[in-house]
């Protein structure tokens, strides 16, 4: 038995072809009973059967084939969130709706089901909690369209390895494939670091933009307050130099 039967059933179980999650799902539930593991055996039996636009996104996702979709939405978010000029901006979505349309044509779905693919694919670039249900490869439900509040998608999370079972046994070496997965996914995350950093600092300058901006609008108001002032004294003493003259 794997040091996690049950993270090792959903790794396994989230990749398998659609119409075999039920029959896998129940051979592993079998096999954990046998081996006496009831209680993994009673999760793996929970492990909830993705939709089928799920499915299709989990298997983009486990693929690769997501990578040039999610560095163009990556981009995309710089250029709006930078300041980027109108053809940046056209250039970074023309890019990323591209990448999205070829994603879709590649899918099986009817066409109701790739409206549901598209709508979930082009939500990645703006919203960080559903890339990354989307790139855990487990996403047991799309959202329902492009303004669904938080929680409308779920995905089943990875579970920690026990700490005493990772002493025990050494880590296997990854592939090659997967190392080059790791790397790109952790450009990604520094990008999106990076990415948060300058929106931060923007949102900060903003801030000081307007209280500066306040600031000046009080100045002027003050000073339009005492250019008046200023010319009611003025025409006050010229009409009194005048009567005394």
């Amino acid at each position: 038995m794997p040091a996690d039967p049950v993270e090792d059933a959903a790794e396994h179980l989230y990749g398998v072809p659609f119409e075999d999650f039920v029959g896998e799902r129940t051979a592993r539930v079998k096999e954990l009973r046998k081996a006496g593991e009831k209680e993994a055996a009673a999760e793996v039996g929970k492990l909830p059967k993705p939709s089928q636009v799920a499915w299709t996104a989990n298997r983009i996702a486990r693929s690769g084939d997501a990578d040039e979709l999610l560095e163009a939405g990556e981009r995309l978010r710089e250029v709006q969130l930078g300041g980027g000029d109108r053809d940046q901006v056209r250039e970074a979505a023309t890019a990323a709706r591209t990448a999205v349309e070829a994603l879709v044509k590649a899918s099986d779905l009817s066409r109701a089901g790739q409206d549901r693919l598209r709508t979930l694919l082009h939500a990645l670039a703006s919203d960080d909690d559903l890339r990354e249900a989307f790139t855990s490869g487990r996403l047991v439900k799309e959202p329902e369209s492009s303004g669904w509040p938080t929680g409308e998608f779920t995905a089943v999370p990875r579970r920690s390895p026990p700490k005493k079972a990772a002493a025990k046994k050494a880590p296997a070496k990854p592939s090659k494939r997967d190392q080059e997965r790791e790397r790109k996914a952790e450009e990604r995350r520094e990008r999106e670091a990076a990415r948060k950093r300058e929106e931060a600092e923007r949102r900060k300058l903003e801030r000081r933009l307007k209280t500066a901006r306040d600031h000046a609008e009080e100045a002027k108001r003050r000073l339009d307050a005492a250019r008046e002032a200023y010319e009611d004294a003025t025409h006050e003493v010229a009409r009194i130099e005048e009567q005394l003259g």
